[in-house]
């Protein structure tokens, strides 16, 4: 048992004048799970620990507790030692239940201490004055910690290495978001320079060295909000290096001390890891080892001459082999034993290094008795005072009488080794080598531009370039050398800036020379400051369609990079605005969704700073949206024409007659909607909406109303069975005023009378005579009603079938033509029973719905009701069953003359020339959204108000997802679903043309229906209105989920409603700007995160039944008028109550009991116990509701 004790700074806090100790136990079991639990126990806390399973073998300090092995234990401590183990960062558990306990853990910033002591596990108590105040001790195992949520994914490891060479260490952690990394070489912090530094987590090595990169290495990671920190295991590097050095005498003592017959050790310094082997020349012969004349020791690195003689007399050196390379010693040394009788050196030539061109002298004498005689030869080649024969160019060399050689006019040719050699009458000749090589140096690496940050210590080394001799290297600046010491100085090869200011950034430059020559490289260094405000973002007011500034306008040593951010969101690539240079934001066309904050961020390299500034539009006075210029009322019915604007104020909205008359009894307006009580022949004409305030005045629309009698059939084709060269006729009759124009649709082709086939006519009653049939005249045709102001249609079936042969002989069978017509009458009147039937069994059962609720609600009430209980609304006069004919006759229209074959994309093809812009509504994902006016797009009226989405980003998601919606509104024929009006892809960006009504988007109707504002709300909400609402939008999803398709993105912001309160399913989808706050950024998509069910946003499964789940959001947004879902909560607590399942929405004020527990049957946690929208739009039919709300 081992005993740890930390100082009393580990109390963090306690005033306790006390140390923490740690008793360790080696034998501690590893699987030992060891936590703290509070539990109240006689007013008194008690801390115990779990089993969990095993027995705990914690040894309490030698018989402070004998029961150490019982599973479960209960020590009691007194409140002050409870407060102190707090102190200590002792989290509190959970209640004890059974076997099962909450554990707690030590708190951050004691575990890292307790581990930078290297605890791992044992017990803690807590002492005063090397007593134990308390007992008993916990144990603790630092692997069960519930605060050591730092995990390493790479560590360190052990690692050969090259002298030289570049090595890398890896550090990472899973969960690296606010962790910092440092790492230590034995212990101590390891600042960056050029051959080593800190990337990312990582440490870097350049070139390792083999005595600065020793030691053992070590990450750390430390939580910088937390303060926990780990560290991972310590790592070295085996570094594998060799290197060459000189031949020395160890022994004897000095040259002087040989004598002949003496013994001479001669010992190599070439040294290196792992261990090389060696070997020895003399005078470039191997030496062998032969225990006679020579004995070689490996482990000593010596040779060892036993009897020295002038025999042995020559140019020792030695070469080393290891896996690293080979290297021969580089200062050797010359054995020369005195004999008068053998030739001895007196001069010995030397090594030279000379340039091109440059005249070299070798020095060399020998002396003996009779004298020697001395000779030179270069490449075993006898020199004589001549050129070369072979070559004249060869330099010219000269042996003086003294033994000196002359080499003129050095060339490449002419380096090498050369041999002075003197032979005595006695003895072998004495050989003396020197070394000619030409002096050189190369180029050197160029430097990258350094941007250094300003008032910190930097360095820059300057790595000098190969070169004979080695280049001597030296910084300047203004050609003026740096100097050696000061603030900025340079050491060895490097550049030193102790403190870099602003006056430090220049050009420094490198200088590299030898005998060779210079070479000199330029280093530009900037000095980054932090910069510095100019002028801020202020609040501003910008007019709306006019351009708009915002100035972020700042300084500093590097010029600044502005990034301008709308509501948290870069808006650098965004079309509509500008950036200059000088960081001026230009909105280009300031709309009223601009008014919001901005936030400006200006930055270097060695800092940032950022602006805010709020944007207020002032808007100008305008219709929303403008009324349509033609508009038709149905003749002797109740209607209404609608009429809003926005301005700076509020503005004041009045209808009059455009001719100056009054308006008559029976019509009224109200806060800009026109009433016709009961519409008359005298109502046609031409009105003026006046939409006028103070400060900007008025503005005028004029709508002509067209009176009209609707289309009736008085006539409707009826299924038609015949024999095949027979003829087929249907007939259809229709009336009203203006008198319809009658069409006929064959086979999902608009028949053309200019381009039939001479066997169809299309008579002047309307009727349709096909002659001849044939079986592929079989199948669906329509007649289609219309004129300038509505359009109907009725289809029926043609049935073709084969005349039965006649048999020639008499008899039963010669009646098989008539029971065989008979059979078919039977068949066919058999089927059309069947469907008068349905249809009537239905028709009984709608009239008699109707009448209970009309019985439940008297006539008095508001007209809304009528509505839902099944009779139609009215837009712009027309019904809701018109309007689906309507649709079906657009699409009929546009697609004249196209076959089966053409896409969608090919029959709902629109010219953008037809598109005129009014108005942005905001931007999605795919682009913007705005209003528009189109020419010709529905079939009776000159314009349409449209609303347009454009395809404005290159994502292929995005796009094919742009498509999809496309293909869907385009499939969908529904009163309560925006229509596919057209495309536009020949050009980019493409735009989707979708269907429009008058009053916006749901949400902004909710909200404005509780403002206080008299002028402003239309008429108050009442619980029936609302359920009219969420039915309107039950059916709508009925008939898009029945089409196999899933909306993903169902609320009220994206459904449109009109005066007369018909909603319609739309996607307008603003998520960039005008609703970016309902929107959630999660997993590289925004997503309406408060609409979404579980499976959603954490599985990506979207099915109707997640569309269930957001209606039943949408359905609470209707009794909240508008209100944010868990408006209280962030986006974050959102998404983990979703992920707990404990996140409820409260049942709305005034919402009726029956409602809120369908809406809570829509937030079942299965998608199958949620209801499917044909159940809901019955239930909201059936609901009963009659309260204000």
């Amino acid at each position: 048992m081992h005993q740890y004790r930390l100082g009393a700074d580990v109390l963090e806090g306690s005033p306790a004048e006390k140390d923490l100790a740690v008793l360790v136990d080696n034998k501690f079991p590893t699987r030992q799970q060891c936590a703290l639990v509070a539990k109240e126990a006689n007013g008194q806390q008690a801390y115990s620990r779990p089993s969990q399973g095993f027995s705990i073998l914690c040894d309490q300090s030698k018989g402070a507790h004998r029961d150490a092995e019982i599973p479960w234990q209960v020590f009691q401590v007194g409140p002050k030692a409870g407060g102190i183990l707090e102190a200590l960062g002792f989290r509190k558990g959970g209640e004890a239940e059974g076997e099962h306990v909450v554990p707690a853990a030590l708190g951050a910033g004691l575990e890292a201490k307790v581990r930078s002591a290297g605890v791992t596990r044992g017990f803690f108590g807590v002492t005063e004055n090397g007593n134990w105040t308390h007992s008993p001790h916990w144990c603790w195992d630092a692997s069960v910690g519930t605060h050591a949520t730092i995990l390493f994914t790479k560590e360190p490891y052990s690692q050969d290495a090259l002298h030289g060479r570049s090595a890398i260490l890896r550090c990472e952690v899973a969960e690296p978001a606010n962790v910092a990394f440092e790492w230590l070489q034995n212990g101590l912090p390891i600042q960056d320079t050029e051959q080593r530094f800190k990337e990312g987590s990582n440490l870097q090595f350049i070139a390792i060295d083999r005595h600065r990169d020793t030691g053992e290495f070590q990450c750390v990671a430390r939580n910088v909000l937390t303060g926990e920190e780990a560290r991972t295991a310590n790592a070295s590097f085996n570094i594998k290096w060799l290197e060459t050095g000189s031949v020395l005498l160890r022994q004897p003592t000095s040259t002087a001390e040989i004598q002949p017959s003496s013994t001479v050790v001669l010992r190599c310094h070439i040294d290196g890891h792992p261990r090389p082997t060696w070997q020895w020349f003399r005078d470039s012969i191997p030496i062998p080892d032969d225990r006679d004349t020579y004995a070689i020791s490996n482990k000593e690195r010596t040779l060892t001459l036993r009897s020295a003689s002038p025999n042995d007399n020559g140019l020792y050196y030695c070469c080393a082999r290891s896996a690293i390379g080979f290297v021969c010693s580089h200062d050797n040394f010359t054995l020369n034993i005195i004999d008068e009788s053998f030739p001895q050196p007196v001069i010995i030539p030397q090594d030279l290094i000379v340039t091109k061109n440059e005249e070299a002298m070798f020095d060399c004498q020998f002396t003996a008795v009779p004298p020697p005689t001395q000779e030179w030869l270069f490449e075993d080649t006898p020199i004589t005072n001549r050129s070369s024969p072979v070559s004249p160019c060869m330099p010219r060399t000269i042996v003086f009488a003294n033994g000196s050689l002359l080499i003129t006019q050095v060339r490449a040719r002419s380096t090498g080794v050369y041999k002075c050699v003197g032979r005595g009458q006695r003895g072998k000749p004495a050989v003396l080598e020197a070394t000619l090589r030409l002096a050189e140096i190369e180029d050197m690496a160029p430097f990258s531009p350094k941007v250094f940050t300003a008032n910190q210590g930097h360095r820059v080394a300057c790595v000098a370039p190969r070169g004979i001799p080695p280049p001597q290297v030296w910084w300047e600046r203004d050609q003026k050398q740096v100097p050696t010491a000061g603030r900025v100085y340079q050491e060895a090869e490097q550049l030193i800036f102790t403190s870099i200011t602003e006056t430090d950034a220049g050009t420094y430059t490198c200088h590299a020379a030898n005998k060779a020559g210079e070479k000199k490289q330029e280093l530009s260094i900037t000095v980054a400051t932090v910069p510095k405000w100019v002028e801020m973002p202020k609040d501003s007011q910008l007019e709306e369609s006019k351009p708009g500034y915002l100035h972020c306008l700042s300084k500093a040593s590097l010029k600044p990079t502005v990034t301008w951010y709308r509501n948290g969101v870069s808006i650098s690539e965004d079309s509509r605005f500008e950036i200059s240079e000088n960081g001026t934001l230009r909105i280009n066309n300031v709309e009223v969704y601009d008014g919001t904050m901005y936030k400006c961020v200006s930055s270097t390299p060695a800092g940032s700073i950022e602006g805010y500034a709020r944007v207020h539009v002032l808007e100008k006075l305008k219709f929303t949206p403008p009324p349509q210029p033609l508009q038709c009322m149905e003749f002797d019915k109740e209607v209404t024409v609608s009429c809003s604007a926005t301005g700076r104020e509020k503005p004041t909205i009045q209808w009059t007659k455009t001719d100056g008359s009054s308006l008559p009894s029976h019509v009224s307006h109200n806060a800009g909607v026109l009433s016709f009580r009961k519409v008359s022949r005298s109502d046609s004409g031409n009105y003026t909406c006046i939409a006028s305030n103070s400060p900007q005045g008025e503005i005028r629309a004029t709508v002509q109303l067209v009176v009209a009698v609707y289309v009736t059939f008085k006539l409707e084709p009826e299924p038609t069975t015949v024999y095949q060269g027979h003829t087929a006729m249907f007939q259809c009759q229709a009336e009203g005023d203006p008198m319809p124009h009658i069409q006929w649709k064959g086979k999902d082709k608009i028949l053309d009378p200019g381009k039939l086939l001479p066997r169809i006519q299309i008579m002047p009653n309307g009727s349709l005579v096909i002659y001849d049939v044939t079986t592929e005249d079989s199948g669906k045709y329509t007649c289609i009603a219309g004129n300038s102001c509505n359009i109907k249609h009725r289809e029926a079936f043609l049935y073709v079938v084969d005349k039965p042969a006649v048999e020639e002989d008499e008899g039963p069978s010669s009646h098989t033509p008539y029971k065989m017509i008979q059979t078919i009458g039977l068949s066919v009147g058999a089927a059309v029973a069947y469907i008068i039937i349905v249809l009537g069994l239905m028709f009984y059962c709608k009239k008699r719905r109707k009448a209970k609720r009309l019985k439940k609600h008297p006539e008095g009430e508001e007209p809304e009701m009528e509505c839902l209980n099944g009779g139609a609304f009215l837009q712009n006069g027309q019904t809701t069953d018109e309007i689906q004919e309507e649709v079906a006759l657009t699409n009929l229209g546009s697609s004249s003359g196209a076959s089966k074959r053409h896409s969608t994309a090919d029959k709902m093809h629109f010219p953008r020339s037809n598109l005129q812009t009014i108005t942005t509504l905001g931007r999605g994902e795919f682009g913007e959204v705005f209003l528009a006016k189109a020419k010709g797009v529905e079939d009776g009226e000159d314009e349409a108000l449209v609303l347009v989405k454009s395809l404005q980003t290159r994502d292929e998601q995005l796009q094919l997802d742009f498509r999809r919606e496309a293909e869907m509104f385009g499939k969908l024929n529904h009163a309560n679903v925006v229509r596919l009006l057209g495309l536009c892809r020949e050009a980019e960006p493409h735009y989707m043309v979708l269907e429009y009504v008058d009053l916006g988007d749901l949400k902004q109707f909710l909200r404005i229906s509780k403002s206080k504002d008299e002028s402003l709300k239309p008429q108050p909400l009442s619980t029936k209105h609302k359920v009219s609402i969420c039915t309107q939008v039950a059916l709508g999803m009925e008939h898009l989920s029945n089409g196999r398709f899933v909306h993903r993105d169902l609320a009220a912001r994206n459904c449109l409603v009109s005066a007369q309160r018909q909603v319609k399913v739309s996607a307008l989808s603003l998520s960039k700007d005008v609703y970016n706050s309902e929107y959630y950024h999660f997993r590289q998509a925004w997503i309406p995160l408060r609409w979404m069910p579980p499976e959603a946003v954490l599985e990506d499964e979207f099915s109707t039944k997640s569309d269930v789940w957001s209606f039943g959001v949408l359905m609470w947004e209707v009794f909240t008028h508008g209100e944010m879902p868990y408006s209280l909560l962030a986006d974050d607590e959102v998404l983990a109550g979703l992920q707990s399942g404990k996140t409820k929405l409260l049942q709305p004020e005034g919402c009726p009991s029956r409602l809120a527990k369908l809406m809570q049957r829509c937030w079942a946690p299965s998608p199958k116990d949620r209801p499917s929208f044909g159940e809901l739009a019955t239930t909201l039919g059936d609901s009963p509701a009659d309260s204000k709300a």
